[in-house]
């Protein structure tokens, strides 16, 4: 293929529009002259020594949304405000991952050099060129075959730099692409210091081929009838001797009151008014004629289409229905003639006309209303609004009034981060609020939602390195009754457990059986996962009744019965292999958990969204 051809391909307008809104972005955000932009208020991310600013984030990541998201049939970034969101939290995490692996790439001296970097982009030494450049240099043929460009045209296109429409999306790729292969091959040098001893095969092979059967009786917690009493001195000392079981992450608890934007009776009225006018012929006397004149209304006009979409709250459909649904219709709404209604559905007035009928069908046309509230009523909403805070500023007693006008209040806990409000959807500003220095306890304060008003109360303020006691009280009591209960079911098995058959008729249940268990399940029987179960069931004394084991939900008393024999072969080399490939997915899996986790990470998100 000519160079002119690839250059006819490469249509794309994302260099000027990118460029255009990223420049607008950051002029914007650069001439704003407020105080975000001082050093220490311009600090969104800092990973140990490595600093990132706020603005330097929202341009990288609006050229991030440019380059996946632009539409070039409809000449723009084509997402969402939810996706723009998750785009926003996906790149974050984007951005810790690359400070944490640029450090660790550069104290390691791994990294990708020019002949590697060309052929990524060409292929042209390992015949390997990376799917994403494809994209640019190779097309499909009639037949549907790749077609890949040889390496000078590529270099010709290349060359072509900034005249390129996607030169801007190639330059995007190119440093994404060099970007995984500096991961990989760090990732990989990791990987080369894995070795397996002859034991770990040994191991390996046993654990993969042997199986055991047995039996078991499983006893659980709530089939205990028997009243166990939980002290507070008990939970309390629980709770000390433990604390660390229950770390805390910074949260906020809201109460809030939801008032309806609805329409009052008087509103509904003078809606149904207007609409029995529409439905009416009207006579008017017209001045320059100097004579009368009928204007028909929704029963007569022969002008339907532009009447319904002049009054109408919908767009003008036929509606095509059986003669038995229009017998409901009139039944159950008020008729005169060809039109019924107009009455009262789903927060619209609605009435239908009907404009053909066979012996088969019939076919109307609606006029609707929305029902909403008027001036008056949302003003008459506001001040009740207002009096409810001004004239109630404890939590307490705006909860007594809420009652006694039919208010039900609600409880929210709410993380810094949170997107949105349980019950109110998507609303950073409520959370924000929450989280505010300046936000004082049990003050109440007021948001418009369009929709709804909502009066919040701070209700509760959770700093501390631990939960607190009332928090995990319920949680902790439920912990000593199971104790107590496992204690009970031991002492009650105490001397009795050489039977299994007998230990299930003391507790009403039954023996059931294991079949083909091994050692790399976490599934114990019916009974879901229980690794802790497998591994004290395999390793029990064959064809000795366990003493009771301690589950999270009940107790299980156990026999393992069989265990299959294993001959281990004299050579496992086929397993080196695959214990190592196990070990590579684990590094993989687990490699920038580990890196975060020795990572000193300071987010500010909240500052900024």
């Amino acid at each position: 293929m000519v160079l002119s051809s690839i250059r006819k391909r490469s249509g794309l307008l994302i260099l000027v529009i990118g460029v255009a809104m990223l420049g607008f972005i950051l002029t914007d955000l650069m001439s704003s002259g407020t105080s975000l932009f001082q050093k220490q208020q311009n600090l969104l991310l800092k990973v140990d020594d490595v600093e990132l600013n706020y603005q330097i984030f929202e341009k990288e990541l609006e050229e991030n949304i440019n380059i996946k998201f632009f539409n070039p049939n409809l000449g723009r970034v084509n997402i969402s405000q939810s996706q723009r969101l998750s785009e926003r939290d996906l790149f974050w995490e984007q951005k810790v991952d690359e400070i944490i692996i640029d450090k660790k790439l550069a104290q390691s001296g791994i990294l990708v050099g020019n002949l590697e970097v060309w052929d990524l982009i060409s292929g042209e030494i390992t015949n390997n060129q990376s799917q994403l450049f494809g994209y640019f240099f190779r097309e499909q043929t009639e037949s549907g075959e790749w077609n890949q460009y040889d390496p000078s045209t590529i270099k010709a296109w290349i060359d072509m730099s900034d005249d390129n429409p996607q030169w801007f999306r190639y330059l995007f790729f190119k440093q994404s692409e060099i970007k995984k292969r500096e991961v990989s091959k760090y990732t990989n040098a990791i990987k080369k210091s894995f070795y397996v001893t002859e034991s770990e095969k040994k191991d390996y092979y046993t654990m993969q081929t042997q199986s055991y059967d047995g039996k078991y009786v499983f006893i659980p917690f709530n089939s205990i009838k028997s009243e166990v009493d939980i002290s507070q001195d008990e939970i309390k000392d629980y709770y000390e001797d433990n604390i660390n079981d229950f770390p805390n992450s910074p949260t906020r608890q809201i109460t809030y009151f939801n008032f309806n934007l609805d329409a009052s009776e008087d509103d509904k009225q003078s809606l149904l008014s207007e609409m029995n006018s529409l439905l009416a012929d009207r006579t008017i006397f017209n001045k320059r004629t100097g004579s009368e004149e009928i204007i028909f209304g929704f029963s007569n006009t022969t002008e339907l289409q532009e009447f319904v979409n002049e009054y109408g709250d919908n767009k003008y459909y036929e509606e095509k229905i059986s003669n038995d649904d229009l017998n409901t219709l009139k039944n159950k709404y008020k008729s005169q003639n060809n039109v019924i209604g107009p009455y009262l559905e789903d927060n619209f007035y609605k009435m239908k006309r009907i404009i053909f009928s066979n012996r088969d069908s019939i076919t109307l046309v609606s006029l609707e209303r929305a029902v909403y509230a008027s001036d008056q009523t949302l003003n008459q909403i506001y001040s009740s609004v207002n009096d409810f805070i001004n004239n109630n500023s404890e939590l307490d007693s705006l909860k007594a009034l809420a009652k006694s006008i039919n208010i039900r209040p609600r409880e929210v806990r709410l993380a810094k981060m949170d997107e949105s409000v349980p019950g109110l959807g998507p609303n950073r500003t409520i959370v924000r609020w929450a989280f505010d220095d300046k936000t004082n306890l049990n003050e109440a304060k007021y948001f418009d939602l369009e929709d709804k008003y909502i009066v919040a109360v701070l209700s509760m303020i959770s700093e501390s390195e631990h939960q607190k006691f009332n928090q995990v009280s319920a949680k902790i009591k439920q912990n000593l009754i199971n104790d107590k209960k496992a204690n009970l079911i031991k002492s009650q098995l105490a001397n009795k457990t050489s039977d299994l058959n007998i230990i299930a008729n003391q507790f009403d249940t039954e023996v059931k059986n294991i079949s083909q268990l091994k050692f790399n399940s976490n599934t114990f029987g019916v009974e879901g996962s229980n690794p802790d179960v497998v591994g004290a069931f395999i390793g029990s004394e064959t064809g000795v009744v366990s003493s009771p084991f301690i589950s999270s939900n009940g107790v299980f008393v156990f026999e393992k019965t069989k265990e299959s024999d294993v001959t281990i072969p004299s050579n496992l080399d086929t397993y080196n292999q695959v214990i190592i490939r196990e070990y590579e997915a684990q590094v993989d899996a687990g490699i920038m958990d580990a890196l975060r986790s020795n990572s000193n990470i300071t987010d500010n998100r909240f500052n900024f969204y």
